[in-house]
This record gives C-alpha cells, structure tokens and sequence, in this order.
C-alpha cells in the first residue's frame, strides 16, 4: 500500500474541529498522518516517538492524549503503546481487495485484543465484509468498553459544579476516602522511615474509583492512568467525590469535572478547595438576595 494518508479538504469545516485549539488541530491531523499510521486506524505509536516528531514535551503529549480520549475520538493504551482513531473507518472504509488484505494483515499485528473486537463491531455497523476482514482472526468476546462510554455519554451531565441531585456522600464513601488517606500517610511514613517504595497515585485512584463508583474497564483505567500521570491523586479523588456528590457515577462526568477545574489553573487540592469554597459562598450570597427580595416583594404586596 503506498505511504500516504488522505484528508478531506471538509476537516477544516467540522463542527468539531473548528471548535478546537490550534494545538489540538495540529495533534489530531499528526494522529491521522504520522508515519506509524495504519489502513484500519490501529497503530503503535509509542510517546517518545509523540515527542520526537512534534516537539511536544511528555507532559504536553499526556495531556493531548487525555483530551482526545474524552473527546472520544481515540484510545490509547499505555502497555502495548497502540492508539486506535475511532472514528477511522467510517472515512477509510476497505473497499478493495488490496485493502482488505492490508486491513487483515495490519489486525493479526494488533496487540490489543479489545481494540480488534471493537474495530469488529465498527465493520458489523459499516455494513463491511466481515468474512475477509477477519479471515484467520479469532474476535474475543471481552467487555464492550465503547458500549459503556456511550451508555455514559446518554446520561445527563449537568454543570461539573453545579448539579440537580445534590445527595449527600454517603458514610461508605467517607470511609473508603480515610482508608486510603489511611494508605497514603502509612506508605508515606515508609518511605521516610527509609524505605524505597514509591507512593502508587494511580492504584490509589483506581481503587478510590472502584469502591465508589464502579468496577473500572481497560478504557476508564486508561484514563485514570493518564490522570495520574499529570494531577495530584488528591485532586482526581475530589473530582470522584464531586461525581458522587450529584450522583453522576462515570468517568465522562469526572473528566469534565478535571478539565474544568484544570482551565482554572487549579492544580492541587488545596486549589480546589478554595474555589469551591468562593463559590459556595457566591450561592449563598446569590440565595440571601433571592430571599430577601422575595420578603420586599411580598412586604410591598400586604401594603
């Protein structure tokens, strides 16, 4: 197959595009044009070479990462370094043969099973030729991660600060938070007794996420992951518990939570903290004046 990617002169007038940031629209054409790029839009793409051939830090590639992976159009996964563009086949379909024995050679070299049975499940929508695609390929039948994070996405999602159930955290969660507070100071004080083991923040959160809101799949601890690596464990766990807080129990809902807290340049959780302190008192000033405007009114109404 010759070497080259198509981009349809239409990108530049997406309604998803237009709204991202230069940036983002550099990162998301590298993604579909980058010399590691496959016919089927599974690929291995390891960090390093990320930075190598944009110029971008690790922290900067983390992030964009992250970003594109809550915008849902890609995922990528840490330990066998693959990135998958979902959206992929729905623009380079493989409507020749040559194209799909490039597609069913490039997938017998995919190390991620899941991504196969999801790319499966994309062909099955498109109507595609099932039977070459997958010819000699065994599709595993794993847990549907992109089931479930649209399953998320059809819930409601109101104000990451501002919501309409307002259920107070229960005292399961409360406990769960102090025993791995409890974890932290004990790991902490090992390792000032001398001891070499690092502080995990990543099986912190994960467990934190697991016994609040649900059993996490390979996508959801991806993103976990990739949270960790660039925020505070203490900001990712309030962010969890601020979820819980207006009852909305998936990662989508806690990824809008840390991203808006992160363009508020709320980096630890002493940060968080204080805004939503300002905040809650704003509501407070906001409900006296609604109260006593309603007491004037009626004061003016009995005269």
């Amino acid at each position: 197959m010759a070497k080259y990617r198509q981009l349809h002169t239409d990108f530049w007038n997406d309604g998803f595009v237009l709204d991202l940031t230069p940036e983002e629209k550099f990162f998301y054409i590298y993604l579909m044009t980058n010399s590691n790029t496959t016919q089927c839009g599974i690929y291995e793409l390891p960090k390093r070479i990320i930075e190598t051939q944009t110029g971008y830090n690790r922290e900067t590639v983390d992030k964009l990462l992250l970003r594109f992976q809550e915008y849902k159009k890609i995922f990528y996964l840490d330990e066998t370094k693959e990135i998958m563009i979902l959206n992929w086949i729905k623009y380079n379909k493989p409507n020749n043969l040559n194209a799909v024995k490039c597609v069913n050679r490039e997938l017998k070299n995919v190390k991620n099973k899941e991504f196969v049975s999801l790319f499966y499940k994309q062909c099955l929508n498109e109507e595609l030729d099932i039977e070459s695609i997958f010819d000699g390929i065994e599709i595993e039948n794993s847990a549907d991660s992109e089931n479930e994070a649209a399953k998320d996405l059809k819930e409601p999602l109101t104000s990451p600060l501002e919501g309409a159930c307002k259920d107070p955290i229960s005292k399961e969660v409360i406990n769960n938070k102090q025993k791995i507070i409890n974890n932290k100071q004990e790991v902490r004080s090992n390792k000032s007794a001398g001891e070499a083991e690092p502080f995990d923040t990543y099986s912190t959160v994960l467990a934190f996420f697991e016994e609040n809101i649900h059993s996490a799949g390979e996508a959801e601890k991806e993103k976990l992951r990739m949270w960790s690596g660039v925020m505070e464990c203490d900001v990712i766990i309030l962010a969890v518990e601020e979820a819980l807080k207006y009852n909305a129990r998936n990662i989508n809902y806690v990824g809008k939570i840390l991203r808006s807290w992160s363009k508020r340049d709320l980096k630890t959780a002493c940060d968080v903290k204080k805004y939503k302190n300002i905040r809650d008192q704003g509501e407070k000033c906001r409900q006296y004046d609604f109260k006593e405007l309603e007491r004037q009114l009626l004061g003016w109404g009995d005269g």
